[in-house]
């Protein structure tokens, strides 16, 4: 999700950044909303916020299926883990203390940890199980680049039996994340990366299209199931865990239907460089426990006719919002980067060129 990525990518994935950052804010609306846990099968409004859910829950995977696309040709840069260490905390920091000198949470010893270090304690759990994923890519890569195209598949066919199909079907033995760790992280890394090295063919983009829209219904289906007669016991988990085998499918397909739209546009790779910087802002704990309550809300919506138009606006003006932050976050360390010493950033570099001494950094 960094935006330093950008500038050797496509606009075709960039457009599907964006799209997927606009999905997690519209899960989030319907979760932290509390839309998720109070609607019945029986509501006017259920099939829409289900429905939707069902849709846009493969949204990190597809993050992690670009990681591995690309990472796989890539290079480690020391300068990647920098900017994205200091984008948290920069955003984990300032949104923590306006918070605080507001009022509006108190200040403890807890919640200074999670501001101060909110990678080590797990605060954006995406980005500290993102930065561990990048941090083994390099041994990972050896391993995906020395091995033929058989053995590549039968490493993605033992992977998914035990972190994603197993998990399915209730079998938690292994993992019992929900697809909130590395295990599934690094299944989706090397499916991307499959992709990428071999160039998985795509004979007819509609196949996919059609192919995501079937996985989402089987996922609405599952969870319909579930919140009208309750957990069925040893046949599947939830069918919103990123884990589970529908969700890792919907990505997979939705991901090939963008690998094969070209397109190329500045404004779309502009707009791409803040995707980073909404989910952060968006995603900081403290947001989470107004924005959707205190500030839109969305408690009044959920049995009106005006939900849809309510849960559109909203999720706009949180995506607009944070555009326009981060627009501002990044001329600040754009006159930053000016003012700090290279000398500074190439210590730390050194230090971690003895850690990686046979890889090669920029």
């Amino acid at each position: 999700m960094s935006s330093n990525e950008t500038a050797t990518r496509d606009s075709n994935f960039e457009l599907l950044r964006i799209i997927l950052i606009s999905m997690i804010i519209c899960l989030h609306y319907f979760k932290y909303g509390g839309a998720l846990h109070t609607l019945i099968p029986s509501d006017s409004n259920y099939c829409f916020a289900y429905g939707l859910e069902s849709l846009f829950i493969i949204a990190v995977d597809c993050f992690i299926l670009i990681t591995g696309y690309y990472q796989i040709n890539g290079k480690f840069k020391f300068k990647k883990i920098i900017d994205l260490w200091a984008q948290v905390i920069f955003y984990s920091v300032t949104i923590s203390s306006i918070f605080w000198f507001t009022g509006l949470e108190s200040v403890n010893t807890s919640t200074i940890l999670q501001a101060f270090f909110p990678i080590i304690t797990g605060t954006y759990w995406f980005v500290t199980v993102y930065i561990v994923l990048y941090l083994f890519s390099p041994f990972i890569n050896v391993v995906i680049q020395n091995i033929n195209k058989k053995d590549h598949k039968k490493l993605i066919l033992v992977s998914a039996i035990f972190f994603v199909i197993l998990p399915s079907i209730n079998f938690t033995y292994f993992t019992d994340d929900i697809g909130y760790s590395l295990y599934n992280f690094f299944f989706l890394y090397c499916v991307g990366a499959y992709i990428k090295k071999y160039d998985f063919p795509v004979k007819n983009l509609t196949y996919f299209l059609f192919g995501y829209l079937v996985c989402s219904f089987l996922i609405f289906s599952g969870v319909t199931f579930i919140r009208t007669y309750g957990t069925p016991e040893y046949f599947f988990t939830d069918p919103w865990n990123y884990n589970f085998i529908f969700v890792e499918l919907g990505a997979f397909c939705l991901f090939m239907v963008f690998k094969n739209i070209k397109i190329q546009s500045q404004t779309i790779n502009f707009i791409a460089t803040s995707v980073f910087g909404i989910y952060l802002i968006s995603n900081h704990p403290f947001v989470l426990g107004v924005l959707y309550s205190r500030i839109l809300h969305c408690t009044d919506y959920y049995y009106s006719s005006l939900f849809v138009r309510h849960m559109l606006f909203s999720g706009l003006s949180v995506v607009v919002s944070c555009l326009i932050i981060d627009f501002f976050r990044q001329k600040l360390f754009l006159l930053l980067s000016k003012l700090i010493p290279k000398s500074m950033l190439f210590s730390f570099s050194k230090i971690f060129r003895n850690i990686f001494r046979n890889q090669k950094f920029d």
